[in-house]
């Protein structure tokens, strides 16, 4: 199983979450991308980590209003880590955090080193591609300011929509079970979204449908944001679980 999507979709869906309620050796990977589009390139690495052979494939796709427009879709943050050598990965990941602590510092910087300790926001990066979030104090306007912009001469086409919609229908084809669903928000997100990018969910539900996929309706009011946009972990597993229940139903409903 793969799940994909933007940073909604990284920070709110846990494998591990969606497959305690599958089959205990269903390989699952969340390969999310900051500010992440369903562009061409994106679209054949999800199906690259695939596993083909397998009797269950899954699909999980968090599809924001954002995903579908022109900035979304030129992918900076996802060709920006194809195009690092896996030597510099490693060093971000191991010896970054140790090199710049040991760095020649002045007495100020160090003080601050340990002040950042204590700062209101939380990340733990699980090696399945889940970026467990929060803010200690939670601001659910936080996001509402950098969106009002996001939308500006950036707005959902009809050719991205049909691109997307044909490559639904090619998974389906292949036997590949698609699960979709707009990552829950808050309700002044979703209506800032809806009024600005052009985004209109029941039209791409049906679309969704029609091409083979199943659309997970989710409730905003169900979950719980730290900053209007991201889940809070708790949330982020609840969600999770609410996947896998879906891709079982689904699976049995299909069993002769």
């Amino acid at each position: 199983m793969i799940i994909a999507g933007d940073s909604r979709a990284y920070r709110g869906v846990s494998p591990e979450d969606v497959t305690v309620v599958l089959e205990p050796n269903l390989t699952a990977l969340n390969l999310g991308y900051s500010s992440g589009g369903f562009d061409r390139a994106y679209r054949s690495f999800i199906l690259s980590k695939l596993e083909m052979r397998g009797n269950h494939k899954a699909i999980v796709l968090g599809i924001t209003p954002h995903s579908l427009t022109p900035d979304a879709l030129e992918n900076g943050h996802f060709h920006e880590i194809l195009a690092t050598s896996k030597f510099d990965q490693l060093k971000t990941i191991y010896l970054s955090p140790i090199s710049r602590f040991f760095e020649p510092r002045q007495f100020t910087s160090i003080k601050k080193i340990f002040k950042r300790s204590t700062k209101s926001h939380f990340e733990r990066f699980h090696s399945n591609g889940w970026a467990e979030s929060d803010n200690l104090k939670t601001d659910s306007l936080a996001a509402i300011s950098n969106y009002s912009k996001v939308f500006d001469n950036n707005i959902i086409d009809s050719s991205a929509i049909n691109d997307f919609m044909n490559w639904i229908d090619s998974l389906s084809q292949e036997n590949i079970k698609v699960i979709g669903f707009r990552p829950p928000s808050t309700m002044q997100m979703r209506s800032l979204e809806d009024s600005l990018s052009g985004y209109n969910e029941t039209s791409i539900k049906s679309l969704f449908e029609a091409h083979g996929g199943h659309w997970l309706i989710i409730k905003d009011a169900d979950y719980e944001t730290y900053d209007g946009s991201h889940l809070r972990p708790a949330d982020a597993r609840r969600l999770s679980k609410k996947i896998g229940f879906t891709l079982k139903a689904i699976t049995e409903e299909a069993l002769p």
